[in-house]
């Protein structure tokens, strides 16, 4: 084997590694993206950076700052939203099944760990916040409590929801664009792990094609 090739394994073996860390951080709730340029860049050095953020983040928790508010009388939703037509079909189907019994909305949206910090993602959080506002504005409940939280989505979602007191997570059957899968995903992996019940709203696109 020559030389040039032996350069060329190590190289794709380096960048192996470094799509590896990035995929397993995005699993944790992170910027695959902001990874994957670090694990291409560091190769095995990456590891043990990730590992140290990814202990990090665990310990730190993925709520936007201040301490969890405390339980309200009455049954209260927590919905995680995308801005999808679905997501929100799915709180205004939970408050018209649940009705009176509704005391508080909460509808929260997530974002990666990577985007507490930097600029890029200080102009993420104010996206998220005009998204927020924006379903706010379109749901059929108010008052609306209004969340941007940091991790892998369905765990952030059922943490907030287990420390603030939440009787129920709603969310919709599928997200809008490049999310649409993920949000998808996102309702399967609350449905099977979360010891809080899910409520999954309809598909607008599966009623439409009926």
């Amino acid at each position: 084997m020559t030389t040039g090739n032996i350069l060329i394994l190590i190289a794709a073996a380096w960048a192996i590694i470094g799509v590896i860390v990035a995929y397993l951080m995005r699993r944790r709730g992170h910027d695959f993206y902001v990874w994957l340029a670090l694990g291409v860049a560091l190769g095995p050095l990456a590891a043990p950076l990730a590992v140290e953020r990814a202990r990090y983040h665990s310990s730190t928790g993925g709520l936007l700052k201040g301490a969890p508010t405390p339980p309200r009388q009455g049954f209260d939703l927590l919905a995680g939203v995308d801005g999808s037509a679905d997501s929100i079909n799915a709180i205004d189907s939970a408050v018209a099944m649940f009705g009176g019994r509704v005391s508080s909305v909460t509808i929260a949206t997530v974002v990666d760990y990577d985007s507490k910090d930097s600029v890029t993602g200080q102009e993420i959080q104010e996206d998220a916040r005009r998204m927020l506002d924006g379903v706010a504005d379109k749901v059929l409940y108010d008052p609306v409590d209004k969340m941007v939280l940091f991790g892998r989505p369905d765990k952030a979602l059922a943490e907030f929801a287990r420390t603030t007191g939440m009787e129920m997570i709603v969310v919709g059957a599928r997200g809008r664009g490049a999310s649409k899968t993920l949000f998808g995903s996102v309702a399967n992996r609350l449905v099977r792990g979360c010891a809080i019940p899910v409520f999954v709203g309809p598909s607008l696109s599966a009623v439409e094609e009926e």
